[in-house]
């Protein structure tokens, strides 16, 4: 298994793991809490935003090891 194939294997089970999801949600739901309350605080507000894009940022790693892995297997000479 290549580096890439590696990376892209751990980014799967990651995404799939019934535990990274819920703990994912809980702190999804619970930053999109802050933004529906009135009475949230600014600093609160950019700390929520902040949090969310790392999330996003987390996601969007994974999804590119996955792609990383499938341009290599396209790459790669058919035997």
């Amino acid at each position: 298994m290549t580096k890439i194939a590696d990376k892209a294997a751990r980014a799967e089970r990651l995404r799939t793991s019934s535990a990274f999801k819920e703990f994912y949600q809980e702190v999804v739901d619970e930053q999109s809490a802050v933004f529906a309350n009135p009475a949230a605080k600014p600093d609160e507000i950019s700390e929520a935003h902040a949090m969310i894009r790392a999330l996003s940022k987390l996601t969007n790693q994974m999804g590119r090891a996955r792609m990383a892995h499938k341009l290599e297997q396209k790459r790669a000479p058919k035997s």
